[in-house]
């Protein structure tokens, strides 16, 4: 991740717009998905395999015991899919995304398709 350490009075304008990516320009999506198995404390030796979905990349940890996606502008068929898994932890990155409305209709989504109240969509999707 990129530091993002701010005095909050010599913060201007232009130094937000910086900040949309929360990633640093060099990683690959294994370097992010294991440093969230890391951060969570995930085992490393579990099994991981990777689904291509409607030109999206699927990345499937222990049979969908975690599963992330972080290509741009997330389908519905790649959601359908990774809701099919009935995941404990989901993991998308900001740039999946395309609106504010199509991040808040993926909390609705998987509501519908895996049965999620409120309070468990929003501990079980991570957004980076």
């Amino acid at each position: 991740m990129e530091e993002v350490y701010f005095e909050p009075a010599r913060l201007g304008q232009q130094d937000l717009f910086a900040q949309v990516d929360s990633v640093k320009a060099d990683r690959s999506e294994l370097d992010l998905l294991f440093g969230c198995m890391v951060d969570w404390g995930v085992e490393l030796s579990y099994p991981l395999r990777t689904e291509e979905v409607n030109g999206k990349h699927l990345h499937i940890v222990n049979e969908g015991a975690l599963v992330a996606c972080f290509d741009k502008e997330i389908s519905v068929e790649a959601v359908s899919r990774i809701a099919e898994l009935k995941p404990l932890h989901v993991i998308f990155r900001e740039e999946c995304f395309a609106t504010d409305a199509d991040k808040l209709n993926i909390y609705e989504k998987f509501k519908q398709f895996c049965g999620w109240n409120d309070e468990e969509v929003y501990k079980r999707i991570h957004v980076l």
